[in-house]
């Protein structure tokens, strides 16, 4: 009795345990269901929060429409923008970066003829402030962002070695208005860039390696690096980093960065293991500032969404195409060959030979004679034929 006894408690734990395992598997299930459905009521709940003057307590949830730019420098291909847009726009929390190609002269990575091209334009531009085509277009293309952000947006302008050259001559053709709505962040540029009376930008920032080529054209990056007198971003030259930490004006407007790659050709690189680091502390900064409390729960639905969407498309091709469409297939073709072979053909020559024992039946009842005479067509032979071969003569008519 004792024994049975403890195998009833023993199968009684199991059953509890498997329950237990049961319940655990079902909540990992649907623990990433909930949390979609938490994040898609946050979305349907936050999404309608708009600035008015009738809800002024709500006017800490909204944020000012913004546009993120980028100009490049030498060197670069349509390609080379298409893969630097999307690792942009994956640090700024998956904000689109809308870019300005200054085209390269160079045909491929190996020409070094369009290389030197590219440093004479450069040259050109630094030494002599000519203004060509790539600097027309930088600025009709910020100021189609700035029109698009609205009088209370901004423009947030990622300028790399010659794009902070070309930026600072597209400046000279922006109105006062238009640059206080534009951030300026400038990585290993050909010139620093800086806030004034005349240039009034919303913010400015430069940032160089340390070992950065470019700091040897531009004096004012070296002496800054130099003295240690770096500029603060609201145009004052003094400040505390506890004033840069709650006014961004106040920031340093140069950033001086250790290098990480020991190699000045590396280190210059926008997304170089050096100016990267700054990027990715400027998307966090972008991410706190510009994007909405919601914005995290919306990247993630869409994320899921497109994750369930490829999932759903693979499950359907490998449950209806592949498990039932074509065996299905397969099967009719099967049984398509099977029905020709084994049923229509043999009923066909069965058929066949019904209509032709019919045929002859007929043929015997009325006396039909199915021989017909054949004619043999006489040949003539000379007299010079061999031995032993049957004249045959031409056959006459029987009325002569």
């Amino acid at each position: 009795m004792r024994t049975q006894h403890q195998h009833q408690r023993q199968r009684q734990r199991q059953r509890q345990r498997q329950r237990q395992r049961q319940r655990e598997r079902e909540y990992r299930g649907q623990q990433p269901q909930s949390l979609n459905i938490l994040a898609l009521l946050l979305l349907l709940v936050a999404l309608p929060i708009q600035k008015t003057d009738a809800s002024p307590s709500l006017s800490y949830l909204t944020t000012p429409k913004t546009i993120l730019t980028w100009v490049n420098g030498i060197g670069h291909n349509l390609d080379h923008m298409s893969s630097g847009q999307t690792s942009l726009s994956s640090i700024f929390g998956g904000k689109m970066i809308r870019f300005c190609h200054n085209p390269t002269a160079m045909a491929n990575e190996d020409d070094t003829m369009g290389y030197i091209g590219d440093l004479k334009q450069a040259t050109s531009q630094k030494m002599m402030g000519k203004v060509t085509d790539e600097v027309n277009a930088l600025v009709k293309h910020i100021q189609e962002a700035v029109n698009d952000v609205g009088p209370k947006g901004k423009v947030i302008h990622i300028a790399h070695s010659q794009g902070a050259l070309i930026t600072n001559l597209a400046a000279k053709n922006l109105t006062k208005a238009e640059m206080s709505q534009v951030e300026v962040l400038c990585f290993g540029g050909a010139v620093s860039i800086h806030r004034s009376e005349e240039r009034p930008f919303a913010r400015c920032v430069n940032y160089y390696s340390v070992n950065d080529p470019l700091l040897l054209v531009n004096p004012g990056a070296s002496r800054a690096l130099r003295t240690g007198v770096w500029g603060m971003g609201s145009g004052s030259t003094s400040g505390s980093g506890l004033a840069a930490m709650v006014d961004p004006l106040t920031e340093p407007e140069f950033v001086f960065l250790t290098p990480r790659g020991n190699d000045p050709i590396v280190d210059h690189g926008l997304l170089g293991p050096t100016y990267i680091d700054a990027l990715r502390w400027e998307g966090r900064r972008y991410q706190s500032l510009y994007l909405p409390l919601w914005h995290p729960f919306v990247r993630m639905v869409m994320m899921q969404t497109q994750c369930m969407g490829q999932f759903t498309s693979e499950s359907v091709n490998e449950l209806i195409v592949k498990r039932i469409i074509v065996p299905f297939i397969m099967f009719v073709m099967a049984v398509n060959a099977w029905v020709k072979n084994s049923v229509i053909l043999p009923i066909v020559l069965f058929f066949v030979m019904i209509w032709e024992a019919i045929r002859e039946g007929i043929r015997i009842w009325k006396g039909d004679d199915i021989y017909e005479q054949v004619l043999l067509q006489p040949t003539t032979t000379s007299s010079t034929d061999t031995p032993g071969k049957v004249k045959v003569e031409k056959e006459t008519n029987a009325t002569n």
